[in-house]
């Protein structure tokens, strides 16, 4: 089965933070797909970037 896309609403949702903070790592290299109001993500993909974010906060 296929992983539905989510806006960035529904991710700050799911995240619990805001915009500015889905901003910020998308600037980072958050995987995102589509641009301006037409943004979308895959949760696994956000979430497997979050872990290797911490990951390499961990290394540091």
């Amino acid at each position: 089965m296929k992983e539905e896309m989510i806006s960035t609403a529904e991710l700050c949702k799911f995240l619990k933070v805001c915009k500015t903070t889905v901003f910020n790592w998308r600037e980072q290299g958050m995987p995102y797909y589509g641009k301006d109001k037409s943004l979308r993500y895959l949760k696994s993909e956000v979430m497997k970037w979050l872990s290797d974010q911490n990951s390499k906060k961990k290394k540091k």
